[in-house]
């Protein structure tokens, strides 16, 4: 494995840092703390800008009209994104995720309504896998759709779907009654403006703009031309699409560990305290030399499971430990980084509270950490903990 960037690489990571300090940056703690979460029409402005640095079209080839970038790519950008703004950087990533389960699912008809809009800001998507009963078990599902004639009528709910509350089009798991088998479930694309479904803010102890929600099928009719991929192979694609999300959330979780360093840093230089600047006590030395080797160690497992990815299309345990080590290692840098900013770092003046409360919140979507933890232990014993 190469651990250097190429100088195509560098220039990205450059240039879109820079547009994030200059941009985005100054923005984040007003609109976080001001907007939960961020309403539709602001998040597609914001859409709007990210565009041209590849953001929307993430992965997708550019011979389907996306950015044609690779996923150590796109983890490079997303991480400077998510190191100036989490709740952002959440929202975001769904937008680039359902841009590429519809360019490998989806039919020529599918692509031109639905994924060329989503790669120009223009609709807004969600997934909606988890239930309140079905978390990390989604085979427990409850939602249905029942085959009435051209149509499914969906019936069920759906809890912490990310982006709910401002979607314009869902893509919906859900058990299916005419699938290969009982339990067959299937993607399906309930497109709002014609399918509608309700939805419900959930609040959140941090991506305070992150919108998260549940929603609510009640007798929602959707065509069967809305059929997303081959019908009962949702599920089996859901679960190997969760390693680029995992990923995401992985990125995102060394991001915002990032941030905590530069912000202590910073602090640490310039605040005094018996006669000289704090940086010089060996102790904050420590504290900050922690926050760096994690937040390091961090992000070199999660560009192993993104090359892996590149270069063989799976990594799912690399994922899974990428997933666990990384969010853990955030909160543990964000909580160093509170203590080097002593009582400061509660205090909403600096970003550091937020950044805390935004790492705690990478610990739990697309996996938990002790649901990585048995996945990886899965794969190095051959013992399934979870039959």
């Amino acid at each position: 494995m190469d651990f250097v960037l190429t100088d195509e690489q560098k220039l990205l990571q450059s240039t879109v840092r820079e547009f994030m300090d200059r941009e985005i940056a100054p923005l984040a703690g007003e609109y976080d703390r001001k907007y939960h979460p961020l309403p539709q029409d602001l998040f597609k402005e914001f859409l709007g800008k990210l565009k041209p640095f590849g953001f929307l079209g993430g992965v997708v080839p550019e011979e389907d009209g996306g950015s044609g970038l690779s996923y150590q790519e796109n983890g490079i950008i997303n991480e400077e994104l998510f190191r100036v703004w989490a709740s952002l950087g959440g929202a975001v990533s769904i937008v680039y995720g359902a841009a590429e389960t519809l360019h490998l699912r989806g039919n020529a008809e599918q692509k031109e309504t639905y994924l060329k809009p989503i790669m120009e800001g223009e609709l807004i998507p969600c997934s909606g896998i988890t239930e309140s009963n079905a978390g990390s078990n989604p085979r427990e599902m409850q939602t249905r759709a029942v085959s009435d004639g051209d149509e499914y009528v969906i019936n069920g709910s759906k809890m912490w779907i990310s982006n709910g509350t401002i979607a314009d089009i869902c893509i919906l798991t859900t058990k299916t009654d005419d699938g290969p088998h009982q339990d067959s479930m299937s993607h399906l694309i309930v497109d709002g403006s014609v399918s509608p479904f309700q939805s419900r803010e959930i609040r959140k102890l941090g991506f305070k703009g992150f919108p998260t929600a549940e929603l609510v099928f009640e007798d929602c009719r959707v065509p069967k031309n809305n059929l997303l991929g081959e019908l009962g192979e949702g599920l089996k694609f859901s679960l190997k699409a969760i390693e680029g999300a995992r990923l995401a959330m992985s990125i995102g979780a060394v991001g915002c560990a990032q941030a905590a360093v530069d912000a202590s840093v910073k602090y640490a230089r310039e605040r005094t305290q018996f006669g000289k600047e704090i940086g010089r006590f060996q102790l904050i030395q420590q504290m900050i030399a922690d926050m760096a080797a994690d937040t390091d160690a961090a992000r070199l497992m999660v560009h192993r499971a993104m090359d892996l990815l590149d270069r063989m299309g799976r990594c799912n345990r690399e994922s899974s430990m990428a997933k666990y080590w990384a969010t853990e290692a955030a909160v543990r840098v964000t909580l160093k980084g509170i203590q080097v900013h002593g009582a400061y770092g509660l205090s909403e003046e600096y970003p550091m509270e937020r950044y805390f409360r935004d790492a705690v919140c990478f610990l739990i979507p697309d996996g938990t950490t002790q649901i990585n933890q048995l996945i990886v232990g899965r794969e190095m014993l051959g013992f399934d903990a979870f039959r």
